[in-house]
């Protein structure tokens, strides 16, 4: 009896891709420099090409992409969680959570704001890097707050974490088309 193979249980093989001289490589320097939320209604529209000028602009112009043009964070990808193995494996591995943190130095307006998207269940988050736009592929959860330190030098900014579980890392993609709807003037 034979069996037709599973390599890759029927999914599309990925492809590396090396560089052997450095100066081919495309460095990405870190920061979530700038971030917002795209209604899960509109993530598909987005999703199908995230480099779409019009796309962003529309979903801007119509609400379902909210905007934070300048922001401070870090992303942190988490570990999948370890599920039961079958056969000869160990184990097998389920959905990651994953957390981004944006602080956004618009503070004073903002209360309202985030008082309200602290409760939605219908936001999906992305962020940029220097050069990469960062998309996740699903809702998360949010919530915001406005700490308060003892230092008559330090600023008051919103801390925004978001909460995704996903069996998938946010795609990257090159914000290069997209860079100027990241200013305030859009919205």
């Amino acid at each position: 009896m034979s069996y037709s193979s599973t390599y890759g249980c029927g999914a599309d093989e990925a492809v590396h891709i090396c560089h052997d001289c450095p100066g081919g490589r495309i460095s990405e320097f870190a920061r979530a420099r700038r971030g917002g939320f795209i209604k899960l209604a509109y993530l598909a529209t987005i999703a199908a090409d995230p480099t779409l000028l019009s796309s962003w602009t529309n979903g801007i112009e119509d609400g379902s992409i909210i905007i934070l043009p300048e922001t401070s964070g870090s992303y942190d990808p988490g570990a999948p969680k370890e599920l039961k193995g079958f056969g000869n494996r160990k184990k097998s591995y389920g959905p990651r959570t994953m957390k981004l943190t944006l602080v956004d130095p618009d503070y004073a307006d903002n209360y309202h704001f985030y008082n309200e998207i602290s409760d939605r269940e219908d936001l999906v988050p992305f962020f940029v890097t220097s050069s990469l736009l960062h998309l996740f592929d699903t809702e998360a959860s949010i919530t915001a707050a406005d700490p308060v330190v003892d230092d008559l030098e330090e600023g008051v900014f919103w801390n925004v974490e978001c909460e995704v579980t996903s069996k998938n890392l946010p795609s990257k993609h090159n914000v290069a088309n997209i860079l100027e709807v990241f200013v305030c003037e859009t919205f």
